[in-house]
């Protein structure tokens, strides 16, 4: 994924460090659900047992379980770690500090065209020490990749149950029998989602014909903007220009007035009047808010929001959060 990673990898640290808190008490709720854990209401007690339908049951569930594997991975990624470095008669410090390395003026500059219209007018010098970071830090990432495999690594958790989410006629790429299904709820003013764009492409020129890629409308009612974006989508789809504005909105996440919206798709060459008169059809905004609501009936109450055969994945992840999944249901 081509993003700058820095902020992330602190993130992930921090987010590391949470855990570490929050799942052992997570872990032994769900060891003892019918022992310690109930509400009482009028004298009568309600186990988990008696709640595995409620909704937020589910959702707590489902969440408990994508810790546990964030634990796991980053046990197994500590325990490498530590063998190799004991193969190699080192700490775990000085094994990590030889992936670390001076770039060339060349490997620096390259990093600074790609990322330069993101570095707020930054020069080459003042930059530098930032892409030397990077560069370090894709160094170890990848170094820590290749431990993973070298050590055949692998986890295993009990599966969260899956949500019932249909495709009704939406946008899709790929196979309609493809073994795998992802149905992404996302908002084209919402610039997590635009972040997630990268990796979504990745995850199908990667899986090609073994995924089928749905995308629901979900428009935030905060983004004031985001609604007559996904009515221009659907507008510009039944001209056959649907993913030529997808991309192109997403590309203009964070400026899309209705004056921005309309240019892009003046410039997509297709029938303006044929445009504006669906963009009037009510029909169009309520199959947008049908999205919305059966997104919101499943669990979705932000973007993006991702379901690949059914299994929830919410924000912007990485494309390993994705893989662990796809993997799983390839089996």
């Amino acid at each position: 994924m081509n993003t700058f990673k820095i902020p992330f990898i602190i993130l992930s640290a921090v987010f590391i460090a949470y855990l570490a808190i929050s799942i052992n008490p997570t872990i032994k709720s769900f060891q003892n659900p019918d022992k310690d854990n109930y509400a009482e209401i009028n004298g009568k007690k309600y186990y988990i047992n008696d709640m595995k339908e409620y909704q937020g049951f589910k959702k707590a569930h489902k969440e408990y379980i994508n810790n546990l594997g964030n634990v796991f991975q980053n046990f197994a990624m500590e325990e490498v770690l530590r063998l190799e470095a004991k193969e190699k008669n080192l700490s775990v410090e000085e094994l990590l500090a030889r992936t670390k390395r001076e770039p060339s003026p060349e490997e620096i500059e390259a990093v600074y065209l790609e990322f330069k219209e993101r570095l707020q007018g930054m020069t080459l010098a003042e930059a530098r020490q930032r892409i030397i970071e990077y560069l370090n830090a894709m160094n170890e990432q990848e170094f820590r990749k290749n431990l993973i495999q070298k050590y055949s690594v692998s986890f295993s958790t009990e599966k969260a149950e899956k949500a019932i989410v249909e495709v009704k006629g939406n946008p899709s790429l790929g196979p309609k029998d493809a073994k795998i299904t992802i149905i992404e709820f996302s908002d084209f003013e919402c610039p997590y989602c635009q972040r997630s764009q990268s990796v979504t492409k990745n995850l199908r020129a990667k899986y090609k014909d073994q995924i089928k890629w749905v995308f629901r409308d979900f428009p935030l009612s905060f983004h004031q903007n985001a609604m007559f974006a996904h009515i221009a989508a659907n507008c510009a789809g039944k001209q056959g220009k649907y993913w030529d504005l997808f991309d192109t909105l997403f590309q203009n996440t964070g400026s899309l007035s209705r004056e921005k919206v309309i240019q892009l798709v003046t410039d997509l060459n297709i029938d303006m009047k044929k445009f504006e008169e669906c963009t009037k059809d009510p029909e169009v905004e309520r199959e947008v808010h049908s999205d919305i609501t059966d997104g919101q009936e499943v669990g979705v109450n932000g973007t993006p929001a991702f379901f690949i055969n059914g299994i929830m994945i919410e924000g912007a992840q990485p494309i390993t959060s994705f893989e662990k999944i796809i993997e799983q249901e390839l089996k």
